[in-house]
């Protein structure tokens, strides 16, 4: 669940100073100094069942994000995101392919000062999928090392009501890390947490990569304990490396007994998780997975890609293993169009098959 302020993106162009020239004299004065970004992104999909479902179906997921940065003085911008409303959409059944819902998920302003930068306002909350929150965020770099803090009052993670949080990350050698701890505090009796009333929760995140060779490694760790008693912990080894023109990797990962849902919002965003196709490891208790990759250069502007993952998982649920076979084409620095095909096989009684085709502009 998001917190948005909801509306059209006629009026989310209004907003940002693009279609109002009163003031300003002409659309270029309107316009001076205001950074856009953002991106467009089309999928067509179609997923063939088999077995126990032989249901198929058909649809487009579209995501579009459109940030503006505008100067205020020397030391404030106002951030403005407006992103597409549905993060996944349906399929054919209830899509409507005519209309696109925006919402404004970001809307702070950025003071920055000889490094440190003070955010206040409706912005990006800690350890969730891109989850936003109303409140104050701190951060500065000292040398080598970086540190954040920030305390928000209000967040789309599980309809908390309080997070803290302080952030570090950097190089110490030829070691980089990070760290982020963040204590949460949830008094919506419909919390998340395992508790019929009000909860907390304390939640930690770390990491340590490194090359060696040419092996690059990176283990990643998280938990997060509640007050009811569950612990949801992770743990990831990964290793990569490039041998000729192929490019190699081999990523394992491992749940705790309560599971490793570890993120604030419950997403499987966390670094240390294992997510493709109908693969999420953070659904699954007491699991574990294995992810191979490998890649390679296909003409100048060409990449292709087969993953195999491998879920070794509960009695109830089963073992899962995914196939993902992707081509890339990098048309331009910021466009490129590609092809996705994937096999879910659950435990040899359900089998789907996922056809993609899709492009993506950023800018």
């Amino acid at each position: 669940m998001k917190k948005f302020a909801k509306m059209s993106l006629v009026a989310a162009i209004a907003v940002a100073g693009l279609t109002s020239t009163a003031t300003a004299g002409s659309l270029e004065e309107a316009i001076k100094g205001v950074n856009i970004s953002g991106f467009v992104e089309y999928r067509a999909e179609k997923v063939l069942k088999t077995k126990t479902d032989v249901t198929d179906e058909a649809h487009h997921d579209i995501d579009i994000r459109l940030q503006a940065v505008v100067p205020v003085n020397d030391q404030v911008n106002a951030v403005i995101r407006f992103d597409e409303t549905a993060d996944e959409d349906s399929d054919g059944g209830t899509l409507d392919s005519n209309a696109i819902a925006f919402d404004i998920d970001r809307a702070y302003f950025a003071y920055n000062n000889d490094g440190l930068t003070v955010n206040f306002g409706l912005q990006g909350a800690p350890l969730t999928d891109g989850g936003s929150g109303d409140g104050v965020t701190v951060s500065k770099a000292f040398g080598d090392v970086s540190l954040s803090a920030g305390y928000l009052f209000t967040t789309s993670a599980t309809n908390a009501d309080d997070v803290w949080f302080l952030s570090a990350s950097g190089t110490a050698g030829m070691v980089s890390y990070y760290a982020t701890y963040a204590m949460v505090d949830d008094s919506d009796a419909a919390d998340t947490f395992g508790s019929a009333a009000d909860g907390e929760a304390d939640t930690f995140h770390a990491g340590l990569s490194a090359k060696f060779e040419m092996v690059n490694v990176a283990v990643d760790y998280s938990t997060l304990d509640a007050d009811a008693g569950q612990r949801q912990s992770q743990t990831k080894l990964s290793l990569s490396t490039t041998l000729g023109a192929v490019n190699l990797g081999v990523q394992y990962a491992v749940n705790g007994n309560d599971g490793g849902e570890t993120m604030v919002d419950g997403s499987d965003a966390s670094a240390s998780e294992i997510s493709i196709g109908a693969l999420e490891l953070t659904q699954e208790g007491d699991a574990s997975a294995f992810l191979l990759s490998a890649s390679v250069a296909v003409g100048e502007k060409g990449t292709a890609k087969i993953r195999y993952a491998d879920l070794d998982g509960t009695a109830a649920r089963g073992d899962l293993q995914v196939i993902r076979a992707n081509y890339d084409y990098q048309m331009s620095s910021n466009f490129k169009a590609y092809l996705e095909y994937t096999i879910n096989d659950r435990d040899g009684s359900t089998k789907a098959s996922d056809y993609v085709v899709g492009a993506k502009y950023s800018f």
